[in-house]
């Protein structure tokens, strides 16, 4: 269930947006002025202050403009990774993130003004959830590097380079594992939620297996027994109705007529509890439609369908569980709908996204375990993408008795 169906993730924590770049819900401006994007504008805002020479600007200093276009385009690709945290093209989110850094390098070798630096520890805040760990560490520490390179060319001593160049760094670790950690407790709270919402959706399909036993169960034996035992007393009442002594006796033809309604009353029993055999999936897909920040899912299952197969109704339900983590985890889904309808004989399990549609599907452990489970009863499985963007799971299989 845990695997991606794109090859593309790159994201070090599971395809997790980072901290500066959420809520990944809400309008564009709910999501562009958060807490701690607002902090990353008055960061930003408080360097352009301290290092940019207004008066060299002025006088149109090539330097000058080259640093201050770095700067702006910085703060240009920060706005854009953040839009981009819920659209699809987050896969391109740490790319632009990468170039945050080399734009940081560049306005430092233009300003020289030895802040510049400290947007680096905006950099790390991002970059720390987008790439794996070791990547990430390498990345930056070339990045401090070559600022350290700039500030002895400049110094021309080694010591106060690294003593101005330490406290940054402390900064940017300290970013850096405090995203590290709340993305790690995101992901759990996540997952628990996931386990929490299959473990729901397997216990309503047991209780609805144990339902619709008893129910089979009553039904058999209401017939078996009670109806049988009603007919062997029509016919007794039918044999003293025959007798001239007893024929025209009230008390007989009375019983005779209880007789007939009650056994009617049974057979009308039976009929609606076989009108009920098989089970009914609807609460079990809608335990899995937990709530989700940003993500409505819907489930639409049609009027009246029940699965005889207990195979079959647990083979759906997975399918659906599998279909629906994918949408979360790697479409980053804001609208998921289950649809699970019967078509000339054949159950289809339909689950759409509206999430990022991947370029190639891979067959990952997730997916080949669909595969394999819904073959295993005759059955066929699609995963059809829906431009401009979603993915669309289709699962059918044909139906069987118990």
């Amino acid at each position: 269930m845990n695997d991606p169906v794109t090859a593309s993730d790159t994201t070090a924590l599971d395809g997790h947006v980072p901290s500066l770049l959420q809520p990944h819900h809400g309008s564009c401006a709910q999501r562009l002025f958060t807490p701690l994007n607002i902090a990353a504008y008055v960061t930003w805002l408080a360097v352009c202050l301290a290092v940019i020479d207004f008066a060299e600007l002025r006088a149109g200093d090539p330097r000058e403009w080259l640093g201050v276009t770095a700067l702006l385009a910085f703060l240009a690709l920060f706005v854009a990774c953040a839009a981009r945290a819920v659209s699809a093209g987050m896969q391109r989110v740490p790319w632009l993130v990468a170039a945050e850094g080399l734009l940081v390098l560049l306005a430092e070798w233009s300003l020289r003004g030895g802040q510049t630096a400290v947007l680096l520890i905006i950099v790390a805040g991002q970059m720390v959830l987008l790439w794996p760990m070791r990547a990430f560490v390498a990345y930056m520490l070339a990045l401090n590097v070559a600022i350290g390179a700039m500030w002895f060319e400049r110094a021309g001593s080694l010591p106060p380079v690294l003593l101005s160049l330490l406290p940054v760094l402390g900064f940017q670790a300290f970013a850096a594992l405090t995203g590290h950690y709340a993305g790690s407790r995101e992901l759990a709270r996540e997952h628990l939620a996931r386990v929490n919402a299959e473990l729901l959706a397997t216990r309503r399909l047991l209780e609805e297996s144990a339902r619709s036993g008893e129910r089979l169960k009553l039904s058999r034996e209401l017939h078996d027994v009670a109806g049988h035992s009603l007919t062997a007393l029509k016919l007794n009442l039918a044999r003293l109705a025959r007798d001239p002594a007893l024929a025209e006796r009230e008390e007989v033809r009375m019983s005779a007529t209880l007789a007939d309604e009650l056994l009617g009353q049974i057979r009308q029993v039976v009929s609606t509890l076989r009108a009920h055999d098989g089970l009914d999936l609807r609460a079990a897909l809608e335990a899995l439609a937990h709530p989700v920040a940003g993500t409505r899912i819907e489930v639409d299952v049609e009027d009246g369908l029940r699965v005889d197969d207990l195979d079959q109704a647990e083979a759906l339900l997975r399918c659906a569980q599998e279909a629906i983590t994918n949408a979360l985890r790697h479409g980053r889904a804001s609208r998921i709908v289950v649809r699970l309808d019967r078509n000339r004989g054949v159950l289809e399990l339909a689950v759409a996204n509206d999430g990022i549609a991947p370029a190639k599907i891979d067959a990952g452990n997730g997916l080949t375990g669909m595969r394999e489970r819904i073959a295993a009863l005759g059955g066929t499985l699609e995963l059809v993408p829906t431009p401009p963007r979603g993915l669309r799971v289709l699962a059918r299989l044909p139906e069987r008795t118990a």
